[in-house]
């Protein structure tokens, strides 16, 4: 079944915050609705249609749903899985976990059977150190293959940022996790990816640019020190020629919670 595409949640808007803009990148359209619960927080898309996670600045946080809000798991604590180091991106596909950490690192765990894993598989280094040194990672599955992309333009040393951050390019490995070995992928054929602070996806659906990553402004070590906040770098990267283009165009800042990828619309559209 043909996953839909992403809306864009627009940044919580100064003197507006109990109202929620969702932009349609289809139709170029802004749909406004109520979202009162948002207010104050950070939005994390998730993969699960309808679904979000929910931060507060206290940091406290909920997994909320576009039709009953706030459940709370049952669990009191996270239960660490493995001390690989800290994870630049995970991701869920048919009951299998997989993550990639800030050394390259790839970690699998099989869920199928119940909630305890029944596997598991750690491989270590995949990427050389070269290609991922001050990058953000994110992790794809996508139609029976796995992907790690690199994205540049990220700096976490706040005395160094300038108006200049942002990313120039994006590079995407296919990565064989049987043999351990990857290759760089110039070629996507119709599939789309969609990165930012949400779950990362692939897209592949007629309304979409092919062979083209869709992305969200993620780097809040830099951008929490502008005035205005994070929406600078966001955009559409074309991987055939390494060109990026808007795909919205009108102003959504915001320091605590700016503009992410949604994977279900919260009304008929």
């Amino acid at each position: 079944m043909a996953r839909p595409i992403p809306l864009l949640m627009l940044a919580e808007k100064e003197g507006n915050e109990d109202k929620r803009e969702f932009f349609d990148l289809v139709k170029g359209v802004t749909h406004t609705i109520n979202f009162p619960e948002l207010v104050g927080k950070r939005c994390l898309g998730v993969g699960i249609p309808g679904w979000l996670f929910i931060i507060d600045l206290e940091g406290n946080m909920n997994l909320s749903s576009f039709i009953s809000f706030y459940w709370k798991p049952g669990k009191k604590k996270f239960i660490r899985v493995t001390r690989d180091g800290a994870y630049s991106d995970v991701t869920w596909h048919d009951g299998q976990f997989y993550g990639v950490n800030f050394r390259g690192s790839i970690v699998i765990f099989d869920f199928r059977e119940g909630l305890e894993p029944t596997s598991g598989k750690i491989i270590r280094g995949v990427l050389p150190a070269e290609y991922i040194r001050g990058k953000q990672l994110y992790i794809v599955h996508s139609v029976g293959e796995l992907f790690v992309i690199t994205r540049d333009g990220i700096f976490n040393n706040p005395r160094t940022i300038t108006n200049s951050y942002g990313v120039k390019q994006f590079v995407v490995y296919k990565v064989d996790v049987d043999t351990e070995h990857y290759e760089k992928v110039d070629d996507l054929g119709n599939r789309s990816l969609f990165l930012g602070y949400s779950a990362s996806l692939s897209v592949e659906q007629y309304g979409c640019k092919a062979n083209h990553i869709y992305f969200t402004d993620d780097c809040f070590s830099a951008f929490y020190f502008h005035e205005r906040g994070g929406r600078k770098d966001m955009g559409v990267y074309n991987l055939f020629d390494n060109t990026i283009e808007s795909h919205y165009t009108d102003e959504s800042c915001h320091k605590f919670s700016p503009p992410i990828w949604i994977f279900n619309a919260p009304f008929s559209i």
